[in-house]
């Protein structure tokens, strides 16, 4: 059974809509062991300027307290943080986790050329192998040049919203379509030890897998990966552990035995 979710967002996040205790007391209704606040850090978001700038002391220091108070109406919760990587924000994201003892760092690809596939902008020109292959390319870019992150979240975060451009039909990332990046990346995550996040949250974007899909895991798997974290990516407290049970099921007919929390920035390895 899975106990910990490990990746949430709370009203810190631009696009965050619940508190941090509320989130907390949530989980624990589920019946989560633990939980990892998450929010997002998207420095120079084109899109929307300053949505995402968190504010890292009140942040931090909000969750701090959060873990001195804690009662049995909550779980165990880390603080940690989700970047969004682009290739100039190296050297300010490496002075952030010089600056904060962060428990867990995901490593996000939210932009590419300052568009998100969020939007229809992204994908202006582009047929869907295009699309697909510069958001595959942008990943394995900014993997190569910061990799001090300990989990990479929604590899094909791209497909997610590329279902609404393209078609449901159509529109799923497909590691047939996209053998030699996607290997190039699951081949670098393993080399230097980096998570691979399973990411229930792509169940609320009307997708039937998760982020990556089976058969990204599953390739992983087959590549001598077995290092995964799992978070459902909420941004309200119903979303919490959402479809656990179901991708729990897949990962375990793929091999996987064990999944990982990161605590002081080392993987705890828990059973599925």
């Amino acid at each position: 059974m899975i106990q910990w979710d490990t990746h949430m967002h709370t009203t810190f996040s631009g696009d965050g809509h619940v508190s941090p205790s509320d989130m907390a007391k949530t989980a624990r209704e589920k019946g989560l062991d633990g939980i990892i606040f998450t929010d997002h850090l998207d420095w120079d978001y084109m899109s929307e300027p300053g949505r995402f700038d968190l504010d890292i002391p009140a942040y931090y220091s909000e969750m701090k307290e959060l873990q001195k108070n804690k009662n049995d109406d909550l779980p165990e919760i880390l603080i940690g943080i989700e970047l969004g990587l682009q290739e100039h924000l190296v050297s300010r994201h490496r002075q952030i986790l010089a600056e904060y003892a962060f428990d867990q760092v995901i490593g996000s690809i939210h932009q590419v050329d300052g568009l998100d596939p969020y939007y229809e902008s992204y994908y202006k020109g582009k047929d869907i192998y295009e699309a697909y292959e510069d958001y595959l390319g942008a990943a394995i870019s900014n993997l190569s040049l910061f990799p001090e992150i300990d989990t990479f979240g929604h590899l094909d975060y791209v497909s997610r919203y590329g279902i609404r451009h393209f078609g449901a039909e159509t529109g799923t990332l497909r590691y047939e379509d996209h053998k030699a990046s996607i290997d190039k990346i699951l081949e670098f995550l393993i080399t230097k030890s980096i998570a691979l996040e399973v990411n229930t949250g792509a169940f609320r974007c009307e997708m039937t897998e998760p982020n990556p899909s089976y058969d990204i895991i599953r390739r992983y798997y087959e590549m001598g990966g077995r290092l995964i974290t799992i978070g459902a990516d909420a941004h309200y407290a119903e979303h919490i552990a959402l479809s656990f049970e179901e991708v729990r099921d897949h990962l375990s007919e793929i091999g996987f035995t064990q999944y990982a929390v990161f605590k002081k920035r080392e993987p705890i390895m828990l059973s599925l």
